[in-house]
């Protein structure tokens, strides 16, 4: 499956490829973990299984509890990203690259993957989502 899902972390639009994430959930019941260091910060139950959750939320409103980008498993199970707020599922094409001549931003963090644009022509982050989390390498 292609495309991306878009989400706000920090003020700031993001998109991840759709391929890495199996579901969207809101980061209810997300309970910390005691004692947990970074970047694995919390627990969810979901359907039975847990799911270790990296927060990634800027300090929010307590009424707000954001959402989770379960992630699809890899060798080390499935991975929880508490994020700000998912905005859409968009397909390859509603973001568009940045255009030719454009100079590309320098001194992102390297789980940045990409910059592109959206229907907009605001510019949005295309990240690796593990990489992002600080569990792999960028």
């Amino acid at each position: 499956m292609s495309g991306y899902v878009t989400f706000v972390m920090g003020g700031r639009e993001h998109a991840g490829r759709l391929v890495e994430v199996r579901e969207v959930v809101r980061a209810v019941g997300v309970e910390p973990l005691a004692g947990a260091r970074a970047p694995v910060t919390g627990l969810l139950t979901l359907r039975g299984t847990p799911v270790p959750v990296v927060d990634l939320r800027a300090a929010a409103d307590p009424g707000d509890t954001g959402d989770v980008l379960v992630l699809t498993a890899d060798s080390d199970g499935i991975l929880g990203l508490a994020v700000d707020k998912v905005t859409a599922v968009i397909g390859p094409d509603d973001l568009v690259p940045m255009g030719a001549g454009e100079p590309s931003p320098s001194g992102l963090p390297a789980y940045v993957l990409e910059v592109r644009r959206d229907a907009k022509g605001r510019p949005v982050f295309v990240v690796a989502l593990r990489a992002l989390a600080g569990l792999v390498p960028a």
